[in-house]
């Protein structure tokens, strides 16, 4: 199946809703001087989100068709998708919208709504790829990399959107990137034995056939964590010393390497049972 489409869907959508969660975190908890980040950041979502939703446009074979999965949102988690995504893009314009008419109380709602709602989309796009007759992504590993890459994205753009940010507010914004980082992390370590797991049991059925890959299943994710390590370390590197802000880029580039190339896997493994 083609995944570069979904890759790009799947993960411009994630560093979005992770950009919201920090930039309201430290809204929220930073006072007012942290409302520009935070709007700066949803900015920055909304561009993502709307980014994400073009690639996954190219994915259909025909894009005017693309309403008729509004159909069932009921019972089937893509029409669940495609529903919540605009939604959340919406809630980020209309607070983008409340910000510059002056209004701080609607500034703060329209952030819970962006919130809630981009919490909402990443529960249906992870609800997505929970199928039974997909063992290989029916696993608890998928709620915990999608969670956390949301988290480990949003925290590095984050971190990078707010370095030329005004020394009062760059403080506190750049904590709340660090800790989000750190967070996305430790979940996708989480993630490595359920993910390990669910391959294993794949690969014992006899009708799967594994995709040929340059590492194992236990390689890839290792050095998946280390190059999402050395990302935080190079961005974290940049409070040490001041001279290093190139750090900040490449930590940047290292993770969204590490990011994309756990996404591949976990597309090429995909393998229905009965066919």
């Amino acid at each position: 199946m083609s995944s570069w489409s979904l890759i790009c869907f799947t993960l411009l959508t994630q560093s979005a809703v992770g950009l919201v969660f920090i930039g309201t975190v430290g809204h929220w908890f930073g006072g007012a001087v942290q409302a520009e980040i935070s709007l700066r950041s949803m900015a920055l979502a909304l561009g993502l989100t709307g980014a994400g939703l073009l690639a996954a446009l190219t994915h259909l074979a025909a894009p005017r068709l693309a309403p008729y999965a509004l159909r069932n949102p009921v019972t089937s988690w893509l029409s669940r998708e495609v529903l919540l995504v605009p939604i959340f893009a919406v809630a980020l314009v209309l607070a983008l919208v409340a910000a510059r008419m002056g209004g701080p109380g609607a500034l703060v709602l329209l952030e819970l709504a962006a919130l809630i709602s981009g919490g909402a989309a990443l529960w249906a796009m992870t609800g997505v790829y929970l199928l039974k007759t997909v063992p290989a992504w029916n696993t608890p590993a998928t709620i915990l990399e999608f969670i956390g890459s949301a988290l480990l994205l949003g925290g590095a753009l984050s971190a990078v959107s707010t370095s030329s940010g005004a020394a009062t507010g760059r403080g506190t914004a750049f904590t709340t990137a660090v800790i989000g980082m750190c967070l996305g992390l430790a979940i996708k370590l989480a993630a490595i034995y359920p993910g390990l797991a669910a391959e294993r049991s794949t690969r014992d059925q006899v009708w799967y056939e594994a995709p040929a890959s340059t590492f194992s299943a236990a390689e890839s994710r290792v050095l998946r964590s280390v190059l999402n390590a050395t990302g935080i370390t190079l961005i974290l590197s940049t409070v040490v010393v001041d001279s290093l802000q190139v750090g900040l880029s490449l930590g940047l580039i290292i993770i969204v390497t590490g990011e994309i190339m756990g996404r591949l896997r976990f597309y090429r493994l995909y393998g229905r049972i009965g066919l």
